[in-house]
């Protein structure tokens, strides 16, 4: 049994980290993770309180080894390629989805290129809540395309779509989608992120 004088939150977090990474977001629990340490999940409580205090800690730490970019150049553009880099960032962090569906902050370090954002958006004269909002909006699309991601990366296997089972017959009354079904993996494969994110920001200041 490792020396509770041995731990301490750095070394916890550490080994919290390093057990996402190989584990994935359901491998890590204060039993796990006691076990990883040579501990028990008691003594881990006298370091960290519960189990939502270590995801955002260990989210933090995720965040601060990320190299974010400082884009520079006209405020849309540095928008576009904040959102951009942020997907790029965490599409390298696979289990990150599940955490942030917890609710779990990312961490103190990821909030400068939320500034970063926020500064860019004032520029073009948004007040703080169209700044909010803007970046919740936008921040919606890059998860859900990370996660749209995993669901094609699971469908290498040969799965089926849901739309290559649709009988036509059940869509005759909607002739739009009847129409675009028989291209529509072509259509989705289309998506671009960077236009939506973009489309998202024109949107927002094309209306005010």
């Amino acid at each position: 049994m490792t020396n509770s004088a041995s731990l301490n939150r750095t070394r916890i977090v550490d080994a919290a980290v390093s057990l996402l990474e190989h584990e994935g977001a359901a491998g890590l629990s204060m039993r796990r993770l006691a076990e990883v340490l040579d501990s028990k999940p008691m003594t881990l409580y006298h370091y960290v309180p519960n189990k939502s205090t270590l995801l955002a800690l260990a989210m933090s730490e995720v965040a601060a080894r990320m190299d974010f970019l400082d884009p520079q150049g006209p405020p849309r553009e540095r928008m576009i390629a904040v959102a951009m880099d942020m997907y790029e960032r965490l599409s390298e962090v696979p289990w990150i989805v599940d955490i942030l569906r917890q609710g779990t902050v990312t961490g103190i370090p990821a909030l400068a290129i939320v500034d970063r954002f926020f500064t860019a958006a004032a520029e073009l004269g948004a007040d703080d809540q169209t700044c909010l909002d803007l970046w919740r909006a936008v921040w919606y699309l890059v998860i859900a395309q990370i996660n749209w991601d995993g669901v094609v990366a699971a469908r290498r296997g040969g799965e089926r779509s849901w739309y290559q089972d649709v009988d036509p017959a059940d869509v005759a009354t909607m002739p739009r989608v009847a129409a675009m079904l028989p291209r529509w993996g072509d259509l989705a494969a289309g998506f671009e992120l960077s236009k939506a994110v973009a489309a998202q920001i024109d949107g927002t200041f094309t209306s005010r």
